[in-house]
């Protein structure tokens, strides 16, 4: 009762509202990885300084075992009051991580469970501290609604929204991914975005976006020349304090080729990273066991509209992760009883 009391205590004290515009009227939530790595450095030659006659390799062996992670993230609603006179920015947030598994001896794919978690988060930018909040349920339902609080700080911007649930997201990826049993060579898995945590070595970063060239002049026309399931040599990206490899490959399949659908040259370009703790010889394997992967298991245009760089297992897990967090109508209409019901100080 003490804390049911502490928390009501808290909300009508700050007076912290839904902002009516929030969730419809601003962009998309999407902090860009790779803008965020304006620090990196680049050497291209860790692989061959000879790329005009560089050539995809067909890989020995492929890993028997897939693990494909992802994370999915919902502002429910967007929040701003505060104690007297000032403006705070807060936010009710829905994550959802999991993992989906193939095994390629059956084959047989089935999602990770009980590892998809879903959470939801309360945050604030600035120096305001939230309180884990249980949202009541209406009447005659057993759902539960439960807002843990997210403390991690944050400038007291409407950025800081975004800010909040994406990094709640990315702690709770990191953690599923620090469960996952993949010590041996059997088993790879590839986390949907780049590796922005410290990552089991045998974990591949996939990031479907371009919005930064990461190449030196020198060697980005090489892009232009590749062909699905090729890649170009593997380079080494300084990121901050650690160092990583990557390479960038050609997705899709040679039966929709890009001038046939009206799309760039370029579409179906991804790049990959690996940890550079797995040298240079396993990080060659593994990027030519990619040539072949990749495009295995690249999407359909006539499924989804991301083909083919968002990947068909990965697309699966969107689709489940999102039924499991839940209506975000109904849950955004009981986030207004709850706040109507709190009443203010003013």
């Amino acid at each position: 009762m003490l804390e049911n009391n502490h928390v009501n205590n808290f909300w009508r004290s700050h007076n912290f509202r839904l902002e009516p515009w929030g969730n419809d009227y601003e962009p998309q939530i999407q902090i860009n990885e790779e803008l965020a790595l304006s620090e990196s450095e680049v050497n291209p030659t860790v692989e061959t300084d000879n790329w005009d006659s560089f050539e995809s390799q067909e890989p020995p062996l492929l890993p028997n075992r897939l693990i494909f992670t992802d994370g999915r993230l919902r502002l429910d609603a967007a929040l701003i009051g505060g104690e007297g006179n000032t403006i705070t920015y807060g936010v009710f947030g829905t994550i959802a991580v999991g993992a989906v598994v193939i095994d390629r001896t059956i084959p047989k794919a089935s999602y990770l469970d009980p590892e998809i978690d879903i959470h939801r988060v309360i945050g604030f930018g600035g120096e305001q501290e939230a309180v884990s909040t249980a949202i009541p349920c209406p009447f005659g339902s057993k759902s539960k609604l439960f807002y843990k609080a997210f403390n991690d700080k944050f400038d007291n911007t409407p950025a800081a929204r975004g800010a909040i649930v994406q990094t709640a997201m990315l702690k709770a990826e990191e953690k599923l991914v620090g469960k996952l049993d993949i010590k041996d060579a059997e088993t790879l898995v590839i986390r949907d975005g780049s590796l922005r945590y410290e990552s089991p070595v045998l974990t591949l970063g996939y990031v479907k976006t371009m919005h930064r060239q990461y190449l030196p002049e020198k060697y980005a026309p090489f892009l232009w020349k590749l062909l699905p399931g090729q890649r170009t040599p593997i380079f080494e990206i300084k990121l901050k304090n650690r160092y990583q490899y990557s390479w960038y490959l050609k997705s899709g399949s040679y039966q929709h080729f890009n001038k046939q659908l009206g799309y760039h040259d370029l579409h179906g370009i991804v790049r990959l990273e690996l940890s550079i703790k797995n040298g240079i010889d396993r990080a060659t394997e593994i990027a030519n066991q990619t040539c072949y992967l990749i495009p295995y298991y690249a999407s359909h245009p006539s499924k989804d509209p991301r083909a083919p760089q968002n990947l068909a297992p990965v697309g699966a897990l969107e689709r489940e992760l999102g039924r499991r967090m839940g209506d975000a109508t109904l849950i955004k209409r009981r986030l207004q009883n709850f706040l109507a019901s709190v009443g203010g100080n003013k």
